[in-house]
């Protein structure tokens, strides 16, 4: 079976451009589509509005910057994909984090998720409602975590 799909979870930090990268090469190698989706945390806006932490205007205010930051880094993705000869689509989309990747990877037939490094679990919790780790473990397809910074851009810079 080839692999003709791979999804990359984005999430505009320095260490999903590392994470992104990497996508790119693994793109590049299989010669397969890139899908990067970049979401903006719909749960988390509302945790903010009903504990108080935002005012139903800096909570639009906020979205409103989000979805600006993910705007830009999935346009800096696509560009980067194509200096490298690489399909690749930006999804920009609003929900809960790890529902929408799974919910897109299963749409799109995705043979393969590329997400970023898992946050360290502190306690039982973590394992249950951090959103990389419920990416990892609900991912319907093979999921490849990305580590070591340093070689991912030695294997970006050559390709």
């Amino acid at each position: 079976m080839a692999i003709n799909n791979i999804v990359v979870a984005a999430g505009g930090s320095a260490g999903s451009l590392i994470t992104s990268k990497y996508a790119i090469c693994m793109a590049k190698l299989l010669q397969a589509k890139l899908t990067a989706i970049y979401v903006v945390n719909e749960k988390a806006l509302r945790d903010l509005l009903h504990a108080r932490i935002f005012v139903e205007v800096e909570a639009q205010e906020y979205e409103r910057d989000l979805r600006e930051q993910g705007k830009l880094f999935l346009e800096r993705l696509k560009k980067a994909a194509e200096s490298k000869g690489v399909q690749c689509e930006g999804l920009l989309l609003n929900g809960t984090i790890h529902e929408t990747v799974i919910t897109v990877t299963n749409k799109i037939g995705a043979e393969l998720l590329i997400m970023g490094e898992l946050k360290e679990i502190v306690s039982r919790t973590d394992t249950f409602y951090d959103e990389g780790e419920r990416i990892f473990r609900e991912s319907p397809c093979p999921v490849i975590v990305v580590k070591n910074p340093a070689m991912v851009e030695k294997l970006y810079k050559e390709l």
